[in-house]
């Protein structure tokens, strides 16, 4: 499922006639020179921030974990703490490259011998964290052994490593306690909608050294797996200095190649709305942006930039429906309960197996996959919201094995460049509203049958199910059509098999899979794989077949983890359309708004599904 729209026109909106470089004439003038150094000093002696070998414990597991998340905090002086937990010998020959850390996930607990100095850690390395606070998910799933050796040293107390692999190591606990996760964001390539990417700041980093930071990984780029779909800042993009927060004023100065030769008006309104955005958890009153040696332009920090993220329209609830008899049916606890079903005819709302229901701010667009004689096929409408339009046949799919359809691209304004997402035969196909012919989405990087696709509500990250694996990666197009591109395994912990996925955040997945035991979960995870929390652990040996999520609007972040958490999660197993709550709750006939109708006995919801 998705509620992804392309925003039309966000960026254009709220732009002031601006002259010369795109800056006002009548503000007061600042003359901004070299500026002092933009380096980062992490405060990692700041009380919580780290861990030390010093840390009382006579528990040799305990101070492997311990060991496991020295790593943590500023990149240069992660040698320096990790050597900290060594004998000297040890911490002389170790020489690991620093350019990034190994984070890894122990899948068992350290095999610790009574008596010996040896542990053995079984782990699966989750991937390599660099100094820009990406973390690249690894490309070798295998799991691994790592062998330490503690021991003593003469006239010291505790625990010393004598013996290490020769990498920088953070266990996925060290990245969950030392780190806190952050967005920014990128402007898509047809500057219609932001882009989110996803980071991790070491909790160590002051408050007032933040802005600068983040103004660094801005310029650094966007992350290679965005590469494609989202737009750098221009060529030579520096800070000049730092940016310091004074009278509740963010002053952010960037050189003059931060804005290009023309355009420079819209430029600058996109380049202030992508800082509001990837600042916004450390924005004051005001956001003072300087370009080169022109004057400071001021922007309170109002709401007119929310507009640029289209996640920042998810509703606080939305509204539910299932399949019911082979009819979209609304649930009677739902929002708009009494109301028809939106877009669809009476006429096309029957023999319906799956659907995909979404809005963009003027129409609505409805597709669903039904049964026609022995075959299936795909059909698809759109209009105006509050209309009902005749569903059209979407020709160039297989006839039987059809998927769960999802809409990708929903614009303002037009149904003309909607464009929906759906499987067939382990293929991946793009359709049009209104019916039309089906293209195949090419994934040159795998080869593995698609069972399951879902779009961020950016319309451009997607997250796919292919031979029980999962997998992130880009909706691309082309002169051709799309293409499934930049493709990166991500692991959930705990499952072997992925059978479902859909976007819970802009950040993370809500997965479904089956665990090593046979037992069936269903657990969140972040979209880089390193972090996760369970939803439902254990719901039987019945497999979920499909997995429908509202993501949380960002806005509605938790203000200690910065985490937006969705609350509506439900799924199809068994035949049956289930909520995910606290326990599974199945979804009854009796919750049908308007009622059950007259069924056969057993007639039960067979897919839940949200307004997108």
């Amino acid at each position: 499922m998705n509620r992804r729209r392309v925003l039309a026109a966000a960026g254009a909106a709220g732009l002031a006639l601006l002259g010369g470089c795109g800056i006002p004439d009548d503000t007061g003038v600042t003359s901004v020179g070299a500026g002092p150094s933009t380096g980062i000093s992490v405060g990692d002696d700041s009380t919580g921030a780290r861990v030390t070998r010093e840390a009382a414990t006579t528990d040799k597991t305990q101070f492997i974990e311990n060991y496991l998340k020295a790593a943590a905090g500023d990149l240069d002086s992660a040698l320096d703490r990790v050597k900290g937990f060594m004998s000297p010998e040890a911490a002389r020959t170790f020489k690991p490259g620093v350019t990034s850390i190994r984070v890894i996930r122990l899948v068992e607990d350290p095999l610790v011998n009574p008596g010996k100095d040896e542990v053995r850690l079984t782990y699966e390395e989750v991937g390599t964290l660099n100094r820009f606070g990406l973390l690249d998910p690894s490309s070798d799933p295998r799991r691994a052994v790592y062998t330490l050796k503690i021991g003593s040293v003469a006239g010291e107390s505790g625990f010393f490593v004598t013996e290490a692999p020769s990498a920088l190591l953070l266990s996925d606990a060290g990245l969950e306690q030392f780190y806190d996760e952050r967005t920014i964001y990128f402007w898509n390539n047809q500057h219609t909608a932001l882009v989110p990417d996803n980071r991790y700041m070491p909790v160590s980093v002051p408050l007032e050294q933040q802005p600068t930071m983040i103004l660094n990984w801005l310029v650094n780029g966007p992350a290679s797996w965005l590469e494609g779909v989202v737009e750098d800042l221009p060529a030579g993009t520096a800070p000049v200095g730092k940016a310091p927060i004074s009278d509740d004023r963010l002053q952010v100065r960037l050189n003059d190649k931060a804005l290009p030769s023309d355009d420079t008006a819209a430029a600058l309104d996109r380049l202030r709305r992508q800082l509001q955005w990837s600042l916004r958890s450390l924005l004051p009153t005001r956001l003072e942006l300087t370009i080169g040696h022109e004057d400071p332009v001021e922007y309170t920090n109002g709401s007119d930039f929310l507009s640029s993220n289209p996640a920042s329209r998810l509703a606080e609830e939305p509204e539910r429906f299932v399949v019911y008899a082979g009819k979209i049916r609304r649930l009677s606890e739902s929002l708009k309960a009494v109301e028809s079903v939106p877009v669809l005819e009476a006429d096309d709302n029957k023999e319906v197996r799956s659907a995909a229901i979404a809005t963009s701010a003027t129409h609505a667009f409805a597709a669903v996959v039904a049964k026609s004689g022995k075959n299936e096929v795909l059909r698809t409408t759109a209009g105006p919201i509050g209309e009902q339009s005749p569903a059209q046949s979407v020709t160039g799919l297989p006839q039987s094995a059809l998927g769960h359809p999802t809409w990708a691209v929903t614009e303002d304004n037009s149904a003309d460049g909607a464009v929906g997402l759906v499987t067939g035969n382990g293929k991946l196909y793009s359709f049009p509203a209104g019916g039309g012919r089906a293209q195949q989405v090419i994934w040159p990087s795998q080869s593995s049958a698609i069972t399951a696709i879902t779009v961020a509500p950016d319309g451009n990250r997607v997250a796919v199910v292919a031979a029980g694996k999962l997998y992130r990666g880009v909706l691309n197009s082309s002169g051709d059509g799309f293409v499934l591109a930049n493709s990166q395994q991500i692991r959930p912990p705990g499952l072997t098999t992925v059978t479902a996925v859909d976007f819970s955040n802009e950040g993370w997945v809500s997965v479904a899979g089956v665990r090593s035991d046979g037992r069936v979960a269903i657990i969140d995870v972040s979209i880089d794989g390193a972090l996760s929390f369970e939803r439902l652990a254990d719901l039987g040996d019945k497999r979920v077949t499909y997995l429908t999520t509202y993501p949380a609007n960002p806005l509605t972040a938790n203000a200690i983890t910065g985490r937006a958490y969705s609350g509506w999660v439900s799924y199809s197993s068994d035949g049956k359309a289930w909520d995910a709550l606290s326990k599974a709750q199945q979804i009854n006939a009796g919750d049908v708004a308007g009622g059950a109708g007259n069924q056969p006995a057993g007639t039960v919801p067979t897919e839940p599904l949200f307004l997108d």
